[in-house]
């Protein structure tokens, strides 16, 4: 068999396996080496080598499936783009193949929303991946939105995420005794990566991939939100809120949500999104700000 021929069938076994698995299937390892007529070894090393980087929900050795509130349905798109890097994987050097595996999740999991382009701020954004990957502290000056105002930082990075379309840095602040805050990349400029190493907070780590949250500090315990008929099949299918949790299912087709741990700029704009069909039941000044922020912005389109 040459070659081209051995990574065609890779690619087909690859494809049909992401099909089931997007369907939300629990795959039996047995029955798809029956299926494809390879040995059980054979597809495990195609999962665990070529799939890892899927985020799984069971991850055998008989058994797979993927964590549907971590990544989005594929469409025949993604799973073709997905197939072809899994079967041509080894053939990258390692650093591209980390580069491929993260803009493949990233592709998928933003999906949904229409988010921002950052292409023009690409260098930036590598140099800042750079000192994350490194550990080394970064500096830059950062404007609020909000208040018009600017101010310098030196920042310990930890992690670029993209949240709703939207692009964050999430690190720890060295002149604030390590406080944890969050930066909306695009308000970032003259950033500068520094000589000096940080000493990475293993526990801060671990909080950041369990939560769903941006900020990790002043976080509310609870958020309750209300959802309307039309919207809760949405809210049911997959997690759309940060941390969240079905309270009660209404008689009427509404739906109680929990959504724990979070700071208000991780609800907000997701409860705008979603208007009319969502509404924050407690805490009521949360309702409130909510409220006070469309008034705000009703009254600035009437005054242009």
């Amino acid at each position: 068999m040459t070659k081209s021929s051995r990574t065609n069938q890779l690619a087909q076994r690859i494809s049909a396996l992401l099909v089931d698995l997007n369907m939300g299937k629990r795959v039996d390892i047995n029955q798809l080496a029956e299926r494809f007529e390879v040995s059980i070894r054979t597809l495990q090393r195609d999962i665990n080598e070529r799939l890892d980087f899927l985020p799984w929900e069971e991850l055998g050795p008989r058994f797979y499936k993927l964590n549907r509130q971590k990544l989005d349905i594929l469409t025949e798109e993604d799973i073709q783009r997905f197939a072809l890097f899994a079967s041509i994987s080894n053939l990258f050097p390692s650093v591209d193949k980390a580069f491929y595996q993260e803009k493949l999740t990233q592709s998928v999991q933003v999906k949904g929303f229409q988010y921002e382009d950052i292409s023009h701020l690409k260098a930036q954004f590598d140099l800042l991946n750079q000192a994350i990957h490194e550990n080394k502290f970064v500096s830059f000056k950062y404007k609020k939105l909000s208040t018009n105002q600017s101010a310098f930082y030196q920042i310990a990075p930890y992690l670029l995420t993209n949240k709703n379309g939207i692009w964050y840095l999430i690190g720890t602040d060295s002149n604030q005794n390590d406080k944890q805050k969050t930066f909306c990349f695009t308000q970032i400029s003259q950033l500068e990566v520094l000589s000096e190493n940080f000493i990475p907070n293993q526990q801060f780590i671990e909080q950041i991939k369990s939560s769903d949250s941006l900020s990790h500090g002043n976080v509310i315990n609870e958020v309750v939100i209300q959802v309307s008929a039309f919207a809760a099949p949405f809210f049911l299918r997959r997690n759309l809120l940060p941390n969240q949790k079905l309270l009660h299912k209404l008689e009427n087709g509404e739906l109680l949500l929990a959504s724990e741990n979070v700071n208000p700029l991780d609800i907000l704009p997701i409860v705008q999104y979603w208007i009319p069909h969502l509404s924050i039941i407690s805490p009521q000044n949360l309702q409130g700000e909510l409220q006070n922020n469309l008034v705000q912005y009703l009254n600035k389109m009437e005054s242009k």
